[in-house]
């Protein structure tokens, strides 16, 4: 039968896991730009708001709590967001 045809494109949801800095990984849901006069590049998505700075540093906000990780991935801070951290990563 031909039962099984239908659902060979279902293999590739996942394919934009990976955040690689490739600036066309930010289609689909959210909103993002890079700010013209430093270089950070802004994803907003949902409650998620992430930063990422041209040193490689990457700077989260959520579900309440604020990380900010060197450019190798170890996590300098983590700790509860202050409302200093939202209006400054919202106004990047």
């Amino acid at each position: 039968g031909n039962s099984s045809g239908g659902n060979s494109g279902n293999n590739n949801g996942n394919g934009n896991s990976g955040n690689n800095g490739k600036s066309g990984s930010n289609h689909g849901k959210g909103a993002g730009h890079v700010n013209a006069t430093t270089g950070d590049k802004v994803e907003v998505t949902g409650n998620k708001v992430t930063v990422r700075h041209p040193d490689g540093i990457t700077e989260k906000l959520e579900n309440g709590r604020f990380s900010m990780k060197d450019a190798l991935g170890r996590t300098i801070i983590d700790r509860q967001a202050t409302p200093a951290d939202v209006s400054r990563l919202k106004a990047l």
